[in-house]
């Protein structure tokens, strides 16, 4: 199986005071952990960012990653350079401390020859809740400071992009910044500050609630959307557009656990307690059938396997979202047989 161009994301906190009613963590937010790097930890994370098969770091969290902004500081020190990080946020910090944390990020990323994107969320569910709102300051402050290593894009939830676009513009309006905004296709548009560009991503939201607003991609619908933005069909794994092959997405949970992302049902290792480096998560995603199937073959033709019944559609309705899709399937006995058998 020839894999190139792996994605890392590590979930650095479950700690969140935001309250999105959408949020599939909310149960671990009052209660939860956050990561703490052991020296075992540090060793592993020092292989898995430094390899040259890596094509993005993107540091999030089951809750907000700002919350635990000290260890993503160390995670961007363990890098020997030439690596592109990626930091998702509502940018909850007051202006003052947001402005200490750009500087201290930027400081790292350009000492090692880094860079990092901040991924900001501009939907209606963070907005909301969000009393210091970063968007307009953090197009200022790049304006102002230059850093050499930070870049700036956008991401949003919201069924209705009129929303997501207006806020943006009208909050850019406030900073005396004058933007536009247009569409690149059915998951992303651009926003246009002069000669600047800034990316705006779309997601599909996970279990929408009841009275949810309609207008989201039904799952089969988001996924043809991804299929015409990479220009093949969807695998689980990291999408490279072609001529490049597919690589590994695996995502790193506050307790250490490793994971392919999208498939929780099988544990790689834990940071903490095994030694961990590609070559060993891909001989892990080699003898796991499931996860085999999955990134080697479309997920329509998978589906497509399944019996046709009632409850299929209802998962498939409810969850709305293909990354959370064995998780669900693997809670009904039998449902995932056809595909490890694939």
């Amino acid at each position: 199986m020839e894999l190139q161009g792996h994605l890392l994301y590590i979930d650095i906190t479950q700690i969140c005071g935001i309250g999105c009613a959408f949020c599939m963590y909310a149960d671990k937010h009052k209660a939860g952990m956050s990561m703490e790097l052991s020296t075992l930890a540090r060793e592993n994370l020092v292989a898995l960012i430094n390899a040259p098969s890596v094509k993005r770091i993107s540091i999030s969290g089951e809750g907000e990653p700002l919350n635990n902004a000290k260890v993503f500081h160390e995670i961007l020190g363990l890098s020997n350079g030439g690596k592109s990080f990626e930091f998702i946020t509502s940018g909850f910090f007051p202006h003052a401390k947001m402005a200490e944390f750009y500087d201290e990020t930027d400081r790292i990323v350009t000492a090692n020859g880094d860079t990092c994107n901040i991924r900001l969320s501009a939907d209606s569910h963070h907005i909301e809740k969000v009393k210091w709102r970063a968007h307009g300051f953090s197009l200022d402050y790049l304006q102002r400071c230059q850093p050499s290593g930070l870049s700036f894009s956008f991401r949003s939830i919201d069924t209705d992009r009129h929303f997501t676009r207006e806020y943006l513009t009208k909050e850019l309006q406030h900073w005396g910044i004058e933007a536009n905004i247009s569409e690149l296709g059915p998951l992303e548009d651009v926003l246009v500050v002069g000669e600047q560009h800034f990316g705006i991503d779309y997601k599909n939201l996970v279990h929408p609630a009841v009275g949810t607003a309609e207008g989201y991609l039904d799952m089969h619908g988001y996924i043809a959307a991804i299929e015409a933005k990479v220009n093949k069909h969807f695998t689980f794994g990291s999408l490279n557009r072609p001529p490049l092959a597919n690589g590994m997405d695996v995502t790193i949970k506050p307790n250490g656990d490793v994971y392919l992302y999208g498939i929780e049902t099988h544990r790689l290792g834990n940071l903490h307690f095994d030694r961990l480096d590609w070559q060993r998560l891909q001989a892990h995603l080699v003898r796991n059938p499931l996860a085999r199937a999955l990134y080697t073959q479309p997920l329509t033709e998978l589906l497509s396997r399944l019996e046709n019944t009632d409850l299929l559609h209802s998962i498939i309705t409810r969850v709305n979202n293909p990354y959370w899709l064995v998780k669900e399937l693997a809670g009904h006995d039998g449902l995932l047989q056809a595909w490890e058998a694939a």
